[in-house]
């Protein structure tokens, strides 16, 4: 048996990417880059939930790509008053409109929205991006990492090797013991949400 990583999630073990991923983020960007033009013509903070269940590759990707003001995701708890205090900083520095990409698995949204809603002066809307995710057609990046996972399978069958797992690793092709990919938790670079921050002001 060989194993090819596929999902949007991103949270498969012994590779950097899955197929399926790069074209979930830009899926999400583009559809964020529009609510993002309502938001600041309307002057309203928008949460955008996001795929990601028990992971947040999805949402700090796609959080960094669009420049959200906040990123949630269930790696890193925050209080909603961090939140909102967040959001009235930004609006005590003229910015009356405002991102928030959040994981599906940070929490309920709708409740995170009313909960602002009534703590904040702004007009907060929850937009739930859902299964839009995961249709249309594939990124460039995604056919050619397919493409790759598929050439090294056949690779390891034809030299009668099972039970691996195919991966991304430093701009190469490998493959992992499959049962090793199964049974750990792949790390997420927590860094980056100072990185969104920083981008954020």
């Amino acid at each position: 048996m060989i194993g090819i990583p596929a999902t949007i999630d991103n949270d498969v073990y012994g590779t950097e990417e899955t197929i399926g991923f790069d074209t979930a983020v830009n899926t999400a960007v583009e559809i964020i880059d529009k609510i993002r033009d309502t938001a600041i013509s309307h002057e309203r903070i928008f949460i955008v939930e996001v795929m990601g269940r028990k992971r947040g590759f999805l949402a700090l990707e796609v959080g960094i790509s669009v420049g959200a003001e906040v990123i949630l995701i269930p790696e890193n708890p925050i209080k909603l008053t961090d939140i909102v205090n967040l959001m009235e900083e930004n609006a005590k520095k003229g910015k009356r409109a405002g991102i928030i990409v959040a994981a599906e698995g940070f929490g309920d949204t709708s409740k995170l929205a009313r909960e602002m809603q009534g703590q904040t002066e702004s007009e907060i809307r929850l937009s739930i991006l859902g299964y839009a995710q995961r249709g249309g057609s594939p990124t460039a990046r995604s056919r050619l990492l397919a493409s790759l996972f598929a050439e090294k399978a056949v690779e390891l069958i034809y030299q009668h090797q099972g039970n691996r797992a195919i991966g991304l690793q430093d701009g190469k092709i490998v493959s992992v013991e499959l049962e090793k990919s199964a049974k750990n938790r792949k790390p997420l670079d927590l860094r980056l949400l100072e990185v969104a921050e920083m981008l954020a002001t």
